[in-house]
């Protein structure tokens, strides 16, 4: 079987377009791949969408609903997948990770486009996800080696998330694109750095014991300045998108 890692899709800005490119959050890892024109276009393009989350997700209204809804149904679509494939793999393997990532991307964008306060909680549960993938990667092989364990921490860390953007709205929309945005940026300059923190994220959220012996990803000394970084990143954004959004509306309608 090769070793190329099959990647699930999520939308930016214009729906029909880019919502096939390949998501940050579980793309194959340079060192594996090996870097090439579609790879750096896809790690500059995670960057630049990253920057834009971190300081104007609350502007982006509809392009950040959207945004949120594809990547978060073809995240959840790429990690079912994983989880059940056989050993021997699916038919035409790389075919039905790509169909199924681009449907439940399209479906996810666009649900979350038109229901708003599902998007909203979606939105709070998907950067709970985001955030939980992210803490686990400080460690190489995980801080939670078990598999159980991890979706535990996962799943608790995600309802948190839905529960306070429910509740604090406003709040939720700006901490949450920040922290989305900055793991995007990490992630994409990960393309271009090859740290392991990809590969790292990667193994994380597979949650199948089974699966996770497939990967092979140490985090140095680069990879732990590089996540770091992505945390003073995600702040800087967050402090940003307060001041610069006093008194403005979420723009959904």
């Amino acid at each position: 079987m090769s070793s190329s890692q099959p990647q699930p899709f999520f939308a930016l800005l214009l729906a029909l377009i880019l919502a096939s490119l390949p998501s940050p959050a579980l793309a194959a890892p340079a060192e594996t791949l090996g870097l090439n024109i579609a790879s750096g276009i896809a790690g500059a393009i995670y960057i630049a969408a990253g920057i834009a989350l971190v300081f104007f997700g609350f502007r982006l209204s509809r392009v950040l609903l959207f945004i949120a809804g594809a990547y978060l149904l073809s995240t959840l679509a790429y990690i079912a997948l994983r989880n059940l494939e056989p050993a021997s793999g699916y038919p035409s393997r790389e075919w039905v990770y790509l169909g199924v990532a681009i449907a439940a991307g399209l479906i996810g964008g666009f649900l979350f486009v038109c229901l708003y306060k599902l998007a909203i909680v979606g939105l709070g549960a998907f950067a709970g996800f985001t955030l939980a993938s992210y803490i686990l990667t400080f460690q190489t092989g995980s801080l939670i080696s078990s598999g159980v364990g991890r979706a535990i921490f996962i799943i608790v860390v995600c309802i948190v998330g839905a529960v306070l953007a429910f509740f604090f709205e406003r709040i939720a929309i700006i901490v949450a694109s920040s922290i989305i945005g900055a793991v995007s940026v990490v992630l994409g300059i990960d393309v271009f750095a090859a740290t392991g923190v990809t590969g790292n994220l990667t193994q994380a959220v597979l949650l199948a014991e089974g699966k996770t012996n497939r990967l092979d990803f140490s985090v140095g000394t680069t990879g732990y300045v590089l996540l770091a970084s992505g945390v003073l990143l995600a702040v800087v954004g967050i402090v940003v998108q307060f001041r610069t959004n006093r008194g403005r509306e979420f723009m959904h309608k």
